[in-house]
Formats: C-alpha cells, structure tokens, sequence
C-alpha cells in the first residue's frame, strides 16, 4: 500500500470527485483513476459507489479515510522531524582581559564545562576598552575585566594589590617575611608590562626610579624575563608564577578591582552561573 495511494483517497474523498483532487494535487486524472483502482485491489472491495458522475464513498471507506489521514499526518511529521536542524545549545560569549592570568582563565573553562555542560562557553581576549566596546555592541554577553563600584550590571570579584616580582636568586628573594619598601626597589631595572594598567607617572609618584630594563606586550614573556634576571615586574598578585618570587610592597598603595560586567537582558541565571564560576578563582587574598 503506497502512500501516494492514500493522497489520492483522501484528496478525492474531501473534494468530492476525481477532478477537483487532480486539482488539488497538481496531477491527471487517469493517474488517480488508476491509483485508485489499485488500492481497491489491495483493500478486496469497491471505494466509492457511482451515481451518474458523481463518486459517493462507502461507509468502509468513510472508516478507512480516517485511519489514511491519520498515516499521512504522521508521515508528515516524521519528514518534518527529519529536516529539522537540531537546536543549538546555549553559548555564553565572555570577555576575557588579557592581563588576567592564563591560569585562571584555563581554570574557568574546566569549571564551566562541569558545572554548565549544556551551555556553550566562548572566550574573546582583549584589553579592557576592546572589551567594553564588544559589550556595548552586544558581541559579547559578559566582560572579565577591571571594575568599578558594584552597579545593577556589575559585580566586583575580587581585589588584588601590585606586588614585586623578582627572580629567585634576587637580593630580596630571600626576605622573611615577604614584604620590601619603596626604597628597596628604587634604581631597580624594571620589566615594563606593554599591557599594565599602571602608567610610570604612577610608579614615580610611589618613590620608584624607572630604569627599563625591557618591555613586553605578553605577560608570560615578561615574568620568563623576570625569572632570567633581567629585572623585577611590578604586577598584580595574581599573575605571579612558581618561577619568581612575589614581593608585598609596603605603601605602594597601588590595586586592581577584577570583576564582571554584562550585559542589560541577559537571563539572571547566566549571571549567577558566570560569577559563580568566575569568583572561585583568581587572587583571594593570600597565596596560590
């Protein structure tokens, strides 16, 4: 029993008459004619009585179009079914500012992807005016960036101090407890960070003479440098590595806010799921 053959019924029954269905399926007549001569064969009984031109279906066939309508429904929906493109999951597009440490930002995919498996993390590296301006226009729904005060769309995260990074066989390396002044790194060679939020204005104004020793726009090359020897960093705590020392800098008086921003509209449990994930890493106050 072929479907076709069920089209040719259904159309005929509903229309009235062999030539209103061709109409309707954009068919001859004699290839219903014949389609339906066919089921009859397949059924052993006559569908339709004639009186004059017109076709009148039997009671049998009144029961059987219902079950034919209800197949070919179903065939419908199962070729729907199949043509349809699967849903994509849920993305999460998150800013990321490229001085936050590699670490952490490693850490988030792992924590996302157990705590979040059904929605899509994205990570877009930029500085911290590129990010805003992807916020602003919507490319992305959240900023792990540099904040200000908490606001409706913001959340501060934590709170880090500038610290002295210095290679392990520094003069000060071996200082108990960890922390030096001003003075003792004043005519130090410096490694300028090209992506530090401090400006030399401000390192001159905490009592330390600027001697470059080298700049570097990658972080990962400026703390490879400090622990060379090339000369100290004056870093956030949190971008410190097994590979030099880190320095507590009293009176420095120099900070950062790292916290999210995102955007107006974005569903409040995306937010709480991407503080939640956020707020566990990064520098919380002591060591790593």
């Amino acid at each position: 029993m072929k479907i076709q053959h069920l089209q040719f019924l259904s159309a005929v029954v509903e229309c009235g008459g062999v030539g209103k269905a061709a109409k309707r399926l954009h068919i001859s007549q004699p290839a219903i004619s014949v389609g339906l001569r066919t089921l009859e064969q397949e059924l052993g009984a006559p569908l339709f009585e004639r009186y004059g031109r017109r076709l009148v279906a039997t009671p049998n066939t009144m029961a059987f179009h219902q079950h034919a309508v209800d197949i070919l429904k179903r065939c419908e929906a199962a070729r729907l079914t199949f043509r349809a493109k699967p849903e994509a999951s849920p993305r999460l597009r998150v800013g990321v500012l490229t001085t936050i440490a590699g670490s952490d930002v490693s850490s988030l995919t792992e924590v996302w992807s157990h705590r979040q498996p059904s929605t899509r993390l994205q990570l877009w590296e930029g500085d911290q005016q590129r990010l805003v301006q992807w916020l602003r226009a919507g490319r992305i729904d959240a900023a792990w960036t540099l904040v200000g005060k908490e606001t409706t769309t913001t959340r501060v995260l934590w709170r880090e101090p500038f610290v002295a990074l210095v290679p392990r066989d520094h003069r000060l390396a071996g200082r108990r407890p960890a922390r030096i002044t001003t003075a003792d790194l004043d005519g130090e060679p410096i490694v300028m960070r090209g992506t530090c939020e401090l400006k030399n204005g401000r390192l001159s104004a905490a009592g330390i003479t600027i001697r470059t020793a080298a700049r570097a726009q990658r972080d990962d090359l400026a703390l490879r440098l400090v622990a060379q020897g090339i000369g100290i960093a004056i870093a956030p705590r949190s971008l410190a590595t097994r590979d030099v020392v880190s320095l507590a800098v009293t009176k420095l008086g120099l900070a950062r806010a790292i916290g999210l921003k995102w955007r107006t509209g974005l569903p409040k449990d995306m937010i709480d799921a991407v503080v939640d994930a956020t707020s566990s890493l990064g520098w919380i106050g002591g060591p790593r």
